[in-house]
Order: structure tokens, then sequence, then C-alpha cells
């Protein structure tokens, strides 16, 4: 029992590294964004989840767009590295784009979270902010593409770039019915994806 005049002992509150504490807010961020969509979520979701102040989040952030984008650049970083380190360590082409998309497929498996960040529902954006994610997306694309030239040296930019979308873009629609058939196997799914993509490729490949 606490003596008269003196006041209890609070127990004393977590201090974080800066570094720590923005990874720690980004890491709920992008729950809620996931969660709440980049339209449906505010600062105040952000800071309610992470059990903080409005104040806090605005001493490592400026606002929920600089948030959101940095949660998704640290996604799509995360992404890219899975394939490509995947792909370049596979020496045939038809080797490489196996590796690249069972790493992808990987990816949606085991970090599920932050593919529906990037791909879900949560990625309706607008704005400047919709026009910056709509660059790293394309930038993505064009990492795959260099993927294309190193597998196929003989391929001119226009199709490599080409077939790097409609990879890009099958993919992503093949994890989005992947989703809503989680009874079938990831191998199952990259064999799927295989199949669509890798005629036109083996066909230049072996030309």
């Amino acid at each position: 029992m606490t003596a008269p005049g003196r006041s209890a002992e609070l127990p004393a509150r977590k201090r974080w590294a800066p570094a720590a504490r923005r990874t720690q807010l980004l890491a709920v961020a992008e729950e809620v964004f996931t969660r709440l969509g980049y339209q449906g979520t505010a600062v105040d979701d952000i800071a309610r989840a992470a059990g903080v102040t409005r104040t806090l989040i605005y001493k490592y952030f400026a606002d929920k767009d600089e948030i959101y984008l940095e949660c998704v650049r640290t996604a799509r970083a995360e992404l890219e590295t899975s394939f490509i380190t995947a792909a370049t360590a596979a020496a045939a082409p038809r080797d490489q784009l196996r590796a690249g998309l069972g790493a992808y497929f990987a990816f949606v498996g085991d970090r599920g979270q932050r593919w529906d960040m990037l791909f879900g529902g949560g990625s309706a954006v607008a704005g400047s902010v919709a026009e910056e994610v709509a660059d790293l997306r394309y930038d993505t694309a064009d990492k795959i593409a260099a993927l294309v030239r190193a597998a196929v040296p003989h391929i001119a930019d226009e199709p490599a770039s080409a077939y790097a979308h409609a990879i890009s873009g099958a993919c992503e629609q093949l994890a989005k019915w992947w989703r809503r058939h989680p009874g079938v196997t990831r191998e199952a799914i990259v064999e799927h994806c295989m199949n669509a993509v890798w005629t036109g490729l083996q066909t230049i490949a072996e030309g």
C-alpha cells in the first residue's frame, strides 16, 4: 500500500532507439494499410494501433503519404530482391524463369500481408501518391525486363519490356486467383504460370 503523500510508482515506459521506433511504426502501418486501405487509413489509426500519439508519428514522418510510400518501397524492395536473387542463381533461361516465379510466389505465400498491401484492395491510391506507386510498379517490370535480356541476350529492348510487363501482370493476377484458391500448392501455381508465359520466351530463346 502506498504511503500517504507518496504517489504510486508507474512502470517505466519502454524507450526505443529512433531507428527501431521507425521500423516498428512502419510495421504497424503496413498492417493498418492492408486492413483499411490507403484511402481508409488516417494517421490516428496508425497511432492507435501502435499505442502512441499522433505527435510521435509526426516526429518520424511528415504525413500519411510518406508513411505509405515508405511501406510500399520496403515491400517492393523485398519482393524484387527475392526474385532477382533466385533468377540470377540459375543458368538456363527456363530455369531462371522458374526460379524467379518460385521466389515471387514464395513471397505471396509467406508474406501475404505485405503482398496484399502492394496488390490487394488496400493498394488503391490517388493523386501524387498514385503516380509514385505506379512508377514503382513500372520499375519492378523494368527489373524483370533486365532479367529477360540477361537470359536472352539477343532480344531487343522493346519485346523484352513487353514480355516483362506481361509476366508481371500474369503473376499478379495468378497470385490473386491463388489467394482465392488456397488449396492449390505453390508448385502447381508456379507450373501454371510457367505454362502461361514460357512459350513465347522459349521461341525467342531458342531462335
